[in-house]
């Protein structure tokens, strides 16, 4: 469900509820099987497919932000700068210099 819509805002309750279970025994199941956090896991998903998307298409910031979830650029570039180590452009110029 999360990873075929990354772009989605996901509560505890509306994906324990879509799975028909309880917010806690999602949390400890999630857990248990990705071995983090239902949120953090979005972060990465996140992270990982706009790392793709800039080094593989000609898509701007702005849109790739759009697709990662983030509302707005300025967080989507702290965001992936935290996770990744550098910003979007660095990090696409980085990737098409290899």
């Amino acid at each position: 469900m999360i990873d075929t819509d990354i772009s989605r805002h996901f509560s505890i309750f509306s994906v324990a509820e879509s799975v028909g279970m309880g917010a806690t025994k999602l949390k400890t199941g999630f857990k248990q099987r990705y071995g983090c956090g239902l949120f953090a896991y979005l972060q990465q998903q996140r992270m990982e497919r706009a790392a793709e998307l800039l080094a593989n298409t000609d898509k701007t910031i702005k849109e790739i932000s759009k697709i990662a979830g983030f509302r707005y650029r300025s967080n989507f570039i702290t965001a992936f700068t935290a996770y990744h180590g550098l910003p979007p452009g660095r990090y696409r110029k980085k990737h098409l210099d290899e």
